[in-house]
């Protein structure tokens, strides 16, 4: 009952904070299963995949209910994301724990320092509503994007809203409300994947599911409306300054021992 109650607690927060920058909970809720649940890599990335999974269905079903997904875009990122998300699954279970927490802590400096330098251009996105205006995105460009999102959506357990959302800013014309709209089902096509995966691969505990649900769920809401009372790049900073020291400590477990 204990660790029930703190993983719904852990899935809370990260939903929260995710939700706020619009990038989902994973890239919070891994490093806390590593640092104060002690999971190994693959069961941390398993377990977390449930959250971005529940996160993404919830807010896909919105948005295309809203009219506001570039369907024909999101389905070329899947083509190549499923591919991507069986390998990057494998992948976790034969990785070692020390290389896992630098890799993904060299991971979220990356997404760091990009959320900070551009956190302006990032809240200046397009402001119209028409998603089908955008530039032309080649078949190979999605497919290939869609693999990477795959890939480090299931290796790393944070779906791939931090690549998705970048990428459709800096390579389309999508509008900024169809880009996290895009963006949801996107995830929502490829976690499940990484999940499946992970499940048959035994990284996933049933008792698990229900804490972590309930948590990304119920922090979703508290996250949007939080995001309000914060001026947008101001709210990247911290959240870009946040993960930089979520990165070190990663590491710096390593380098104490």
């Amino acid at each position: 009952m204990k660790l029930a109650i703190e993983l719904f607690l852990a899935a809370f927060a990260s939903s929260v904070f995710g939700s706020m920058v619009g990038l989902g909970g994973g890239f919070i809720l891994v490093p806390i299963l590593r640092l104060f649940f002690g999971l190994p890599p693959a069961e941390a990335a398993g377990t977390s995949l449930v959250l971005v999974t529940a996160n993404s269905g919830a807010g896909a079903t919105t948005y295309l209910l809203q009219k506001r997904v570039d369907v024909k875009l999101g389905l070329m990122f899947a083509i190549g994301g499923f591919p991507g998300a069986i390998i990057g699954a494998i992948m976790t279970k034969h990785i070692a724990p020390q290389a896992f927490d630098w890799l993904f802590g060299i991971f979220l400096v990356a997404v760091a320092v990009d959320m900070i330098f551009n956190a302006h251009k990032r809240v200046g996105a397009r402001a119209e509503h028409d998603v089908g205006i955008r530039k032309a995105m080649s078949f190979r460009m999605a497919v290939g994007i869609g693999f990477l999102v795959g890939l480090v959506s299931s290796l790393f357990g944070i779906g791939g809203g931090v690549i998705v959302v970048p990428s459709l800013l800096y390579f389309s014309s999508l509008p900024a409300h169809a880009i996290s709209a895009t963006s949801h089902f996107v995830l929502i096509l490829t976690s499940p994947t990484g999940l499946v995966v992970h499940f048959a691969q035994h990284d996933v505990m049933l008792a698990d599911i229900i804490p972590l649900v309930l948590g990304g769920l119920l922090g979703g809401p508290v996250g949007a409306h939080l995001s309000l009372r914060l001026k947008s790049p101001q709210l990247l900073v911290i959240v870009g300054i946040a993960l930089i020291f979520v990165a070190g400590s990663l590491a710096l477990r390593h380098l104490i021992h």
